[in-house]
């Protein structure tokens, strides 16, 4: 068991706001930056921001709020779309963290360029450093385009000079900054025979360090390829990504063996099919990063009186328990911090993920012709588990049970499945690595480009790597009375595959059907209560409006 005493060692880094933050320089090229280790220094700086952005209230925002998850609690305003200029919920940290994210990428290739100048470093050995710092700078561009739509848009270094200017830049086209982020990251990790050059390796992320490498780039090309419609740039993009971690159109069945499902749940780090994830690490007594999704995705745990495992009749009984809606689950541990859980609606585990089916994403105990077995899936969802109730005298041998609440029947709902369990988890004190990019992300895209170039064969083609690995059946175009049911079968393949990757609501808003979605199928006992057209796009915190003395405005949400 993880030590009960932890050590946290953590740097906090506030600012009420990146375009208002006071301008002192952290690094210059008179003090720093003169080496390619000062350099990288001033990198990690741009990677901090994204762990106070991907949590709970983002994982509640872009998964909770849709048609496939839901969280019933009157205290998640992310969840319910309690959202507003002056209460912005996860959006004041998707605000704040990412334009603090671009004041730094900024100021880094901006300081990197004196250093060029000095003499201190080459053009040629800072390359690298300069296309690490363009990738990063469109990621954060990506989330804030994604959840609010228009934004500020700005790649110069924030001075004294132009401070106040930068601060009352008005909303600038979502569509214009994708184009511009586009273009910049094909110029700078295309292959030279695509236009592009080439600046880093074209290898999988994980394959060669831990940074933000070629293969997130290019994902975030694709990305903004998919908004914007530009299908041709979005297959030549997803291309190059397919030739760095390998072509499976033709020859399906080879993809699980190259990707297995297995590696996809949280816990697994930095698997070879992962294009990007955010990180946590704990050791005993050392260092420790978390974050708290997995309490929000884990069965209830029962806190009961039981006394310590130790041999001191001194020692006072602890408030902990193994059992988990009526299962003792003994690689959960005892000590687990359970929120009110988000949920799958209906209409994911009725329609997509069904009891029993063939889709080995489902859950891992859900086939009654061999139930003792895992079934070596991803762990979307989690009907029941293998160990054993509490009045049970036999704790050796384990059995699989249902959990509580579903009543010991297939029709009951399930919980979020083990993708997203932390084992052993002490308070709540998750260490999962969060997966944001995996290769099948760019897979389906590349189904969604060819099905709207009306190339609905390759459309399938890609589609049944997916589906292949899943063990489902694969399809032919034929097999569709039109397009728009072809359509909306890479919508649900997407839902299965990327379950709970804060895509959801994203991929609702870009297809234009959020809104309708959510209102028929999330299950919330509050959301319908709060849900309006508008809240497609957060509204920008009503701080920052004040902050851009007029220059933005949140126009969808005051009727104007």
């Amino acid at each position: 068991m993880k030590k009960n005493i932890t050590i946290l060692i953590a740097a906090v880094l506030a600012a009420t706001s990146c375009l208002n933050e006071e301008n002192r320089s952290y690094a210059t090229a008179e003090t720093y930056y003169r080496n390619l280790v000062q350099i990288e220094s001033g990198l990690n700086a741009c990677y901090d921001p994204m762990r106070s952005i991907i949590g709970a209230g983002f994982f509640q925002m872009t998964e909770c709020a849709t048609d496939v998850m839901y969280l019933s609690s009157t205290t998640r305003s992310d969840a319910n779309c309690v959202i507003s200029p002056t209460k912005p919920g996860v959006g004041s940290a998707v605000w704040k963290q990412s334009y603090l994210a671009i004041m730094r990428a900024n100021s880094v290739i901006a300081s990197i360029h004196r250093s060029v100048e000095a003499g201190y470093v080459t053009e040629e050995e800072v390359q690298p450093s300069l296309a690490e710092a363009v990738v990063m700078r469109a990621f954060y561009y990506y989330y804030l385009t994604s959840t609010f739509g228009d934004v500020p848009y700005y790649t110069w270094e924030v001075t004294e000079d132009n401070r106040a200017e930068t601060t009352r830049l008005p909303r600038r086209s979502a569509e214009e900054i994708r184009d511009l982020l586009t273009d910049e990251l094909m110029d700078w990790l295309m292959p030279e025979d695509k236009g592009g050059r080439a600046v880093l390796p074209l290898t999988r992320s994980y394959s060669n360090g831990y940074r933000a490498g070629a293969a997130v780039g290019l994902m975030l090309a694709g990305k903004f390829c998919m908004w914007n419609g530009r299908w041709d740039d979005a297959l030549a993009v997803y291309g190059v990504i397919e030739d760095i971690y390998g072509h499976y159109a033709d020859a399906p069945e080879t993809f699980g063996s190259a990707y297995p499902l297995t590696d996809i749940p949280f816990k697994k780090k930095f698997t070879p099919e992962s294009i990007w994830e955010v990180s946590n690490h704990i050791e005993d007594y050392g260092v420790q990063t978390w974050m708290t999704l997995a309490c929000y995705c884990t069965p209830f745990r029962s806190d009961e009186d039981v006394e310590p495992d130790d041999d001191d009749e001194s020692s006072a009984p602890e408030k902990v328990s193994d059992i988990y809606n009526g299962i003792v689950i003994p690689e959960l541990g005892k000590y687990a911090r359970t929120y009110a859980a988000a949920r799958p609606t209906k209409y994911y585990y009725n329609q997509l993920m069904t009891y029993n089916g063939d889709d080995l994403r489902a859950g891992e105990y859900n086939k009654v012709d061999d139930p003792a077995s895992p079934r070596g899936g991803s762990g979307n969802l989690a009907w029941r588990w293998k160990g054993y109730a509490k009045t049970d005298l036999d704790k050796e041998n384990l059995k699989v049970l249902w959990f509580s609440t579903t009543g010991g029947k297939a029709s009951g709902r399930p919980w979020l499945g083990n993708k997203f369990w932390c084992e052993d988890m002490i308070y709540n004190h998750d260490d999962n690595n969060y997966k944001v990019f995996r290769y099948a992300g760019a897979l389906l895209n590349m189904a969604e480009a060819y099905f709207w170039l009306g190339d609905f064969d390759s459309c399938c083609k890609y589609l049944n790597i997916i589906r292949t690995r899943a063990g489902i059946s694969k399809l032919s175009s034929s097999d569709f009375s039109g397009s728009d049911d072809l359509l909306e079968a890479v919508r649900e393949e997407c839902a299965r595959e990327l379950y709970g990757e804060f895509q959801r609501k994203f991929d609702l808003v870009r297809w234009g059907i959020w809104y309708e979605r959510t209102c028929e199928y999330n299950n919330s006992a509050y959301i319908m209560d709060y849900i309006q057209p508008c809240h497609r796009y957060y509204p920008i915190p009503s701080d920052q409006v004040e902050y851009s003395d007029g220059a933005l405005d949140n126009k969808e949400y005051t009727g104007q």
